[in-house]
């Protein structure tokens, strides 16, 4: 098995350094052809002849036969313009292998991704998924800000990293919700494992969940099918008005200036994403708050 991580592994394919076993397994990915490709390609790549003593000389002779025309003249120097042409190739190899592939769902919509394998994840609005261009076949890891759903195909592993924790599955529904301090993990089908600061673990199956409540990893369940934020609406219980202004503010692109009413005071209820009057008159009449809108801008203040 490959067991070096990225970097080393490539350089010592690049070095043809890899034995006979690892090659053969390099052959096996699917990414094998792309990295043939562009390896083959720089085998075309030649350097211009360059004779170093002939061009020192010479350029010793200019220097001690100035020229009205060599005081302002520049001398190209290829040994300069060689290494910049090589420091080029090298970095665009090292970009090509080695960069991410990001997906972004803006406030106000949501976006449906595949990622290599078949596993689709949709993001909610708001939200951030990447993960490396290559090498997926041996390391399944996704990096996540804001929320996402996940239907995974059965394989050898998969991650998702959060700022707050980490979850580890197998072939599994389950979703993710990583923002600020707030992380929350359901779990709809399988089987996830969750890791959370402080070496917190713990295993869901179908209809668990937990939330992290004072650094510590609270159970809660999982009622639901699939998230509602799937389905375009948003439900909350008892949470601080503040988290639902926010979640307004995601799912609309707005703006809301809250300065004048108290965003402490706890809301029960919830909106839907199709029509933005509606989900405010939802949210703020049964809190007693008045709204102004003006045109991304929504103005909050008490009756």
């Amino acid at each position: 098995m490959l067991k070096d991580n990225e970097n080393t592994y490539l350089a010592k394919w690049l070095n043809n350094e890899l034995n006979t076993e690892d090659l053969e397994e390099l052959k096996q990915l699917p990414e094998y052809e792309d990295y043939d490709k562009i390896i083959t390609g720089l085998t075309y790549f030649k350097a211009p002849d360059f004779d170093a003593k002939k061009s020192l000389n010479t350029t010793l002779e200019r220097l001690d036969t100035p020229t009205p025309e060599s005081k302002t003249k520049v001398i190209p120097l290829k040994p300069l313009w060689y290494a910049l042409a090589v420091a080029a190739s090298i970095a665009l190899i090292i970009g090509i292998f080695f960069n991410k592939v990001t997906y972004t769902a803006l406030p106000g919509e949501q976006l449906a991704v595949v990622l290599p394998d078949g596993s689709s994840v949709d993001l909610n609005a708001a939200s951030i998924l990447s993960h490396s261009r290559f090498f997926w076949s041996q390391d399944r890891k996704v990096k996540l800000t804001g929320e996402a759903f996940f239907k995974v195909t059965s394989g050898t592993n998969f991650t998702v990293e959060t700022e707050t924790g980490k979850i580890e599955v197998l072939g599994t529904q389950f979703n993710v919700r990583s923002r600020n301090t707030k992380f929350l993990v359901g779990c709809y089908e399988g089987k996830v494992r969750v890791s959370a600061q402080g070496n917190q673990q713990k295993v869901l199956q179908k209809g668990q969940g937990v939330i992290l409540e004072n650094k510590k990893l609270v159970d809660i369940q999982v009622t639901q099918n699939q998230p509602l934020w799937t389905k375009g609406e948003s439900l909350f219980d008892s949470v601080p008005l503040s988290e639902v202004l926010d979640e307004l503010e995601r799912q609309f692109d707005i703006t809301i200036t809250r300065a004048a009413i108290d965003q402490e005071q706890l809301f029960t209820g919830g909106f839907v994403y199709d029509d933005l009057t509606i989900a405010l008159e939802s949210v703020l009449v049964p809190m007693g708050i008045e709204y102004v809108i003006n045109g991304k801008t929504i103005s909050l203040s008490t009756k």
